[in-house]
């Protein structure tokens, strides 16, 4: 009985080192690799476009379709480019391609980002390019000129490193933010709604 009393505190001590060497390499292993239920859960993507050379990341609840301007159209049930030059009397910019982040509603209304990008070969400034060819093709409702200077992206803003101009069309669902880059002989045109548009654009980055 004396001896099996006396090999208790020895198990136990040994018990107790084992269980310490555990705890510290779990912490060890969790420093070196932290993976949080949050992280998990929401795993990021990165979306790279060889045409256009440009890359963003988005969260796992979203996916990225390229667009087109017959798809725009076909969702509309018509032709905008034909209909915006019969209202404001001139054909908007040459369309080359567009990108959307859709959720799994795959409402294009509520978008967080869209970005279609139009040719520039004249490498017109973002106001010039304005006051060509204004906010084409999302922005319907008022086309008076008063309502063109309005809605005129004022505000200064940097994406990837690069000047652009933005503005807001409050009287659209959402909200949404309309923003110009102009680079290499092309016009992009972002179109931002909610913060989860603002935390994608954060991550947009041209390729080199």
């Amino acid at each position: 009985m004396q001896k099996g009393s006396a090999l208790i505190p020895i198990l136990l001590a040994g018990l107790l080192i084992i269980l310490g060497g555990f705890i510290f390499y779990s912490r060890g292993s969790d420093s070196k690799n932290p993976i949080s239920p949050v992280a998990l859960k929401n795993k990021i993507s990165l979306y790279t476009s060889q045409q256009f050379l440009f890359k963003f990341e988005y969260g796992s609840d979203f996916f990225v379709k390229e667009d087109s301007e017959e798809e725009f159209n076909k969702r509309g049930n018509g032709d905008y480019r034909k209909n915006f030059k019969g209202y404001v009397g001139y054909e908007p910019g040459k369309f080359l391609g567009a990108v959307v982040v859709l959720d799994s509603t795959k409402s294009y209304d509520k978008t967080p980002l869209t970005v279609w990008v139009f040719d520039n070969s004249d490498n017109l400034t973002i106001e010039k390019w304005y006051a060509q060819y204004w906010f084409y093709p999302f922005v319907w409702g008022d086309f008076t000129y008063t309502g063109k200077v309005k809605l005129a992206p004022k505000d200064e803003a940097t994406i990837s490193g690069q000047m652009a101009k933005s503005g807001i069309v409050d009287y659209q669902p959402g909200k949404p933010k309309f923003i110009y880059l102009s680079k290499d002989k092309k016009m992009y045109l972002f179109r931002i709604i909610g913060q989860e548009g603002d935390q994608i654009l954060s991550s947009f980055k041209f390729l080199q």
